[in-house]
């Protein structure tokens, strides 16, 4: 008997030397996650704090200023991985606070502002004003002008006689400008009297004359219209409103350069005439853009043409009062009143001038 504390350590022992080791724990296949970079930040961190409150009972919170697409794309990676990637890659900062995890905005001192402010600029750099013109008109009555677009050169544009309708244009010419045209055949006539005979004849108008002054080199915008809302999914299956910019909209990109000791301007312009149409179902953006390269002096206009649509118009003609009763009233209507369908196609013509100003260093001592 006094050998059996002896017996049982060592059958003790033996046992636990024979017994499996603990297997070591793997990630679970749900913490990892994939986004594409178009996805927004809001979106991608409401997708990881469903990830973040499953694992670690948190909540992630966006209190940054940021609030655009995460820009880089993810895939098959851990969801803390996920949001230290997308912070890194959008300049912002992780918190991780009791209960929820915060993204924050770097934060930057007043002199280093100012220092990266003015790094992005040179104040000595030329701007250049862009001013524009769109006319919408119709477009036989264009034809009927003979109105040359390429032509135009210091605020005029020539006229083509051997157009249809081109006998009537001296009346109207002469009486809007008579100081300024002696012939019309091939004779330069003013832009702004061409506009006004347009609309005076209420064949066409100026729907916007915008102006905006653009650094060299730096991107201009101009919009004249307005903005529809159209109800999407996203990846996690919400419903968002997406906008989409409809009108008359402007892109501009010029960059002065210097040759000998001429300003020329080179123009990157890109045009769009849209509108939107609601319907049952979707909604259908009717769009007419045009892009291109010029390269200009300083003053010089242009114009691009080309932008066509078409109007349908209904007019009621006959006996006034009777042929707009109503049909039950002994069918009058029909024997008083016809009516008649037009389609009339529209043009949309976009004169642009650019002209350099001096630098803002220039203007001040000119100022002085």
């Amino acid at each position: 008997m006094k050998y059996l504390p002896i017996i049982i350590c060592l059958a003790i022992y033996s046992v636990a030397l024979f017994m499996p080791l603990p297997a070591q724990t793997q990630p679970a296949p749900e913490e990892t996650v994939s986004l594409t970079e178009a996805t927004h930040i809001n979106d991608a961190v409401l997708i990881l704090d469903s990830f973040a409150w499953k694992y670690q009972r948190r909540k992630i919170v966006n209190l940054s200023s940021f609030n655009g697409a995460i820009n880089i794309p993810l895939t098959s990676v851990t969801w803390r991985k996920a949001l230290e990637l997308i912070a890194m890659r959008n300049q912002l900062l992780i918190e991780d606070k009791p209960g929820f995890i915060a993204l924050i905005d770097v934060v930057v001192s007043r002199e280093d502002a100012q220092e990266a402010a003015a790094a992005d600029f040179d104040v000595g750099t030329n701007q250049v004003r862009i001013t524009a013109t769109a006319l919408v008109a119709d477009r036989a009555y264009l034809r009927g002008l003979g109105i040359d677009w390429s032509t135009l050169l210091d605020g005029k544009v020539q006229l083509n006689a051997s157009f249809s309708g081109a006998s009537n244009i001296a009346s109207d010419l002469f009486g809007l400008s008579a100081s300024r045209i002696t012939t019309y055949d091939g004779q330069p006539i003013e832009v702004n009297t061409l506009l006004n005979v347009i609309e005076s004849n209420q064949q066409g108008s100026v729907m916007a004359n915008p102006s905006i002054v653009v650094n060299s080199g730096k991107q201009g915008f101009i919009q004249v219209g307005q903005d529809i809302s159209v109800k999407l999914k996203d990846e996690a299956g919400n419903t968002i409103d997406t906008f989409f910019s409809t009108g008359i909209i402007l892109n501009v990109k010029p960059t002065v350069v210097r040759v000998d000791t001429l300003d020329v301007i080179h123009l990157t312009v890109s045009i769009e005439r849209s509108s939107a149409s609601p319907g049952a179902v979707s909604t259908v953006i009717n769009k007419n853009t045009s892009s291109t390269e010029l390269i200009l002096y300083d003053g010089e206009e242009t114009a691009i043409g080309g932008l066509y649509d078409t109007d349908e118009l209904r007019v009621r003609s006959g006996i006034p009062i009777l042929k707009d009763l109503p049909w039950w009233v002994f069918g009058i209507r029909y024997l008083t009143g016809f009516s008649t369908y037009e389609k009339k196609e529209r043009e949309t013509v976009i004169i642009i001038k650019a002209e350099v100003i001096d630098s803002v260093i220039e203007r001040a001592r000119n100022r002085k």
